[in-house]
């Protein structure tokens, strides 16, 4: 649960800690702009952490538009259904504007697309909001975009396994955190269409199913 998940890291002895909110993973085919974990941990009284990424292309042209430096009021994530949370409305400030973003995975890189780095006015909570959907893979993520991943206390990623072997590189604390949505976590509430066989146990004979 997020509030476990958030207690967890704030009593750490290390930093950075990532907290990876596995169900809101693009490489599972949702959205990647659920806000349900941001909203506990700023509810929580949590004042400085970053985020990558936040799927919103539409914020991030506002961002584009206003330009580096401005301080806007900007409604941004939860736009893309209705179980991830609603869209945060908040006043901040545009840090960077990176045109054509990209992160690494392993040797590969990764479009972001137009990216920008928010910061939520009166707090030093860093967003990274993108315009090209795409799970969080590795730390440069936060510091193409200009944000040190090492000096914050917390990494809040959409990721559920491919991002470890980079961010295990910065961090001695990782926590999964299980916000229920978007994706089902629970495959016994999934409404399949075409499966003929039971979910659970598996059965492992092929002549069975």
């Amino acid at each position: 649960m997020p509030e476990e998940a958030v207690r967890e890291a704030l009593a750490s002895e290390h930093q950075p800690v990532v907290i990876a909110d596995v169900w809101d993973n693009p490489g599972g085919g949702v959205a990647g702009d659920a806000t349900l974990v941001l909203r506990k941990m700023l509810e929580m009284g949590v004042t400085d952490f970053a985020l990558g990424t936040i799927w919103d292309p539409v914020a991030v042209r506002f961002c584009m538009a206003a330009g580096e430096g401005a301080r806007i009021q900007l409604r941004f994530g939860g736009k893309a259904g209705d179980n991830a949370g609603a869209p945060m409305d908040a006043r901040v400030e545009i840090r960077r504007i990176v045109p054509g973003a990209m992160q690494s995975f392993g040797d590969s890189r990764v479009p972001l697309g137009d990216s920008v780095w928010i910061r939520l006015e009166g707090t030093e909570v860093d967003v990274i909001l993108n315009s090209v959907r795409s799970q969080s893979f590795s730390p440069d993520l936060f510091s193409n975009l200009g944000v040190d991943p090492s000096a914050k206390p917390i990494l809040l990623i959409k990721s559920t396994n491919h991002f470890y072997d980079a961010f295990a590189r910065i961090s001695d604390h990782i926590i999964y955190c299980d916000a229920g949505a978007p994706y089902p976590s629970n495959p016994r509430t999934n409404a399949y269409r075409k499966l003929t066989r039971a979910i659970w146990p598996i059965v492992e004979d092929p002549h069975a199913l």
